[in-house]
């Protein structure tokens, strides 16, 4: 018997050490991986902007001297994915300002990402751009920062179109859980997901409701800035942010909505299962009655590149009524 303990604890030990060399080795392999510089990765469609935080990759398109509507992107996603979206835009007239939010597409990476910084550092954007007031478009994680945007300076937006919002306004605030307040913690988290190629796919179809949508093309988008140097330890810097409560945040504050003196419109799939209908029936509680939501059927949480003509119809028509 003492044998078989003294066997078993060593099988144990032997698969723990397994594990650790595994998770590990998810690390290495990032770093590894991530060598190449921005300029050899960026579109030649974009450009780099100044602001007091760093350079942000912006790329433009459509008549210079049409409505500008400016385009925040999701969790680990960046401009280019809104491509169908853009084009769509800029054929309407429309100037179309879509942006990367840092840490990820091709910004720079500052290691401050609350709301507020992301607000501040889009509106030095778009000053340098000498942009007039824009209908601002937020989908997913970037709708908080176009929310507070909207916010915390009214001169800069003419509209807010939030699309599948993830502005965590249902949720009790809390700090970020002890387990990721290690950094080297957050690195594995993240090496193991976002910036780990194999995990790309998976990770974009339980995002979305029509899982076939999950197209070589997209997936390809996503990965594409994420061989970047330092990729895997400035996204763990942002996790730390995401993943606790931004209670600086004006857009954090559920009283807030309803004080906004812009027009408000919300599109929503109605398959979402990151952010359900629940909260999106909750955000238009919370915004002035005249607030419109629209439900997309059949479409979870990233619309825009599960069925790119409905979304684009309904944006347009949107886009239209503000």
């Amino acid at each position: 018997m003492t044998k078989l303990l003294r066997w078993s604890g060593n099988g144990l030990l032997v698969l723990l050490l397994a594990l650790i060399l595994v998770i590990a080795s998810f690390r290495i392999a990032a770093s590894i991986r991530e060598t190449a510089t921005r300029p050899q990765l960026a579109p030649r469609t974009g450009q780099l902007v100044p602001t007091r935080s760093g350079g942000v990759f912006v790329q433009e398109k459509g008549p210079a001297d049409g409505v500008p509507v400016v385009l925040f992107h999701g969790t680990a996603a960046w401009s280019e994915l809104w491509r169908h979206t853009s084009d769509a835009l800029a054929a309407a007239g429309f100037h179309v300002i879509a942006l990367d939010l840092p840490p990820f597409g091709f910004s720079d990476r500052p290691g401050r990402y609350t709301r507020q910084d992301q607000a501040d550092r889009i509106s030095d954007v778009l000053g340098a751009l000498k942009a007039p007031p824009a209908i601002i478009v937020g989908h997913s994680f970037g709708a908080g920062a176009a929310t507070e945007l909207a916010m915390r300076y009214p001169d800069r937006a003419r509209a807010l179109v939030l699309v599948d919002a993830a502005l965590g306004l249902m949720a009790a605030p809390s700090d970020a859980p002890w387990v990721i307040r290690p950094q080297w913690i957050r690195e594995i988290l993240v090496s193991l997901t976002i910036t780990n190629p194999v995990a790309t796919e998976p990770l974009l179809k339980s995002m979305i409701a029509k899982k076939e949508r999950a197209l070589p093309e997209y997936v390809a988008i996503l990965q594409r800035p994420l061989t970047q140097r330092d990729s895997t330890s400035d996204i763990a810097d942002w996790l730390y942010y995401f993943l606790g409560a931004d209670t600086g945040a004006t857009s954090a504050d559920r009283t807030a909505y309803a004080k906004l003196q812009i027009p408000v419109a919300i599109l929503w799939g109605d398959k979402d299962t990151i952010t359900p209908v629940e909260q999106a029936l909750d955000l238009r509680s919370l915004l002035p009655p005249q607030t419109n939501l629209t439900l997309l059927p059949g479409l979870g949480h990233i619309p825009q590149i599960e069925d790119p003509a409905m979304f684009n119809d309904a944006l347009l028509k949107t886009l239209g009524k503000l």
